[in-house]
């Protein structure tokens, strides 16, 4: 992505509040419920790419980072619902739910977001709709990466600095080594496909990739503003 936007994602209100433990807990929830909403729009996007992969071993792969979208990424989401004593009920479209469970909607952005993506994957070549789901992996593993070790940087260098373990554990998730692992592998898939598509082709990976990066970037925003649909009742 453009380097004016990697400098203003990095400086993000958001992730700044993020590392410095000044998030108000209801933004981080607000983000939590709705990062969960897409992580199963995600993983949907995943196994439509499964199905269009163009050998046998890309399409069990994909069907593989579709389950690590759904078990390990939201193993850390459940976790923090767990411990807020929260129910949302994530991807269910019917009337049936446990007693206690809050029926959540789709925040605009999240809406957008995941409309965007779902549209390029089920429509389009299986190289441009890899490029749509590129920004989720790539930004926060390197957002991730430059959290972890401005995390370091202040644990050693101040004194005053009170970490907050809830947004550790985020911190932890996205810094760490396996999912930095998963997004180098589909980073690589992504430098296939782009060989594969000439430069036109390439191209419009590209754009593709850094409306991605943009959308990355009006999320955390909509969590700050916890941002919802009108209900004009």
């Amino acid at each position: 992505p453009p380097n004016t936007l990697v400098a203003t994602t990095n400086r993000h209100p958001f992730l700044v509040a993020m590392l410095d433990s000044s998030l108000p807990l209801p933004v981080f929830k607000h983000y939590v419920v709705q990062d969960a909403m897409y992580l199963t729009e995600f993983a949907r996007c995943l196994r439509i790419l499964s199905t269009k992969a163009p050998s046998e071993e890309l399409k069990k792969r994909f069907e593989e980072f579709a389950v690590g979208a759904e078990e390990a990424e939201m193993s850390l989401h459940k976790s923090y619902f767990e411990s807020w004593g929260v129910k949302p009920i994530i991807g269910v479209q019917d009337n049936s739910a446990e007693d206690g469970a809050e029926k959540v909607d789709f925040a605009p952005c999240t809406l957008m977001y995941t409309s965007w993506m779902l549209g390029i994957c089920s429509a389009e070549d299986f190289e441009y709709g890899v490029a749509s789901l590129l920004a989720c992996f790539w930004v926060y593993q390197y957002m991730g990466d430059v959290m972890l070790k401005e995390r370091a940087a202040k644990r050693r260098g101040e004194e005053a600095y009170v970490e907050n373990e809830v947004y550790s554990k985020w911190i932890d998730m996205y810094g760490g080594e396996e999912f930095e692992a998963e997004v180098k592998e589909y980073c690589g898939i992504a430098e296939q496909c782009a060989n594969n598509v000439g430069d036109k082709g390439r191209e419009r990976m590209k754009e593709i990739f850094v409306r991605g990066c943009v959308l990355e970037y009006l999320f955390w925003d909509s969590s700050l503003k916890l941002s919802s649909f009108p209900t004009f009742e």
